[in-house]
């Protein structure tokens, strides 16, 4: 499920090369291990989801300057907007997606240089991202967010299945790594060494 209005954020500042004064743009706060994949800003984006994973009234909040981040855990949208003035009840602040979250992900061009993602998750909820950048210039990189959306869903996916495939399979101990005698009684993917069972 999206996660509305919770990822911490920092501020930072960039040159700008029409003004004399730096611009300020809003960052996620990395997690622990985390690394980015992709960055832009200067898009317009609306999330469409369903508020429970047995309703079927669609809600939607978007934001009409944001940025967007890939990384290797999570899926970020942040609002870049510079007004300090209360925002409407559908706009967000951040929006964020974790990346093991996903069972599928679908992209797909849309007009005006758009793209918009279809995600399954592994609760069956369903949400749809539509994603227009607001300069043309920066529409080309659209081809480069799909590539990087697929290797770092792909990764994930590859990762989720070596972990389901490693926990299924029990670890049978040896005589110089004797567990303890509740780690071996009270860990359920373990075999038990003759000694303890």
């Amino acid at each position: 499920m999206a996660s509305f209005n919770c990822t911490s954020v920092y501020l930072n500042t960039k040159s700008s090369k029409t003004h004399k004064l730096p611009s300020i743009y809003r960052v996620p706060v990395s997690q622990v291990n985390e690394s980015y994949y992709f960055n832009q800003d200067s898009i317009k984006v609306i999330v469409y989801y369903c508020a429970g994973s047995s309703s079927n009234t669609v809600n939607y909040k978007e934001s009409l300057t944001a940025s967007i981040h890939l990384t290797n855990k999570r899926l970020i949208l942040l609002s870049q907007s510079t007004s300090i003035a209360p925002t409407k009840p559908n706009y967000f602040d951040t929006c964020e997606f974790q990346l093991s979250d996903f069972q599928s992900l679908k992209t797909k061009s849309t007009y005006k240089k758009g793209l918009q993602l279809d995600i399954k998750t592994i609760r069956n909820e369903n949400i749809k991202i539509d994603i227009a950048f607001n300069n043309k210039k920066d529409a080309n990189r659209r081809e480069s967010l799909k590539e990087y959306i697929k290797m770092a869903t792909s990764a994930m996916l590859a990762d989720r299945v070596r972990n389901v495939g490693t926990a299924q399979q029990p670890t049978a101990w040896t005589q110089d790594d004797l567990p303890s005698y509740r780690e071996a009684t009270t860990n359920a993917n373990t075999i038990a060494p003759p000694a303890y069972s």
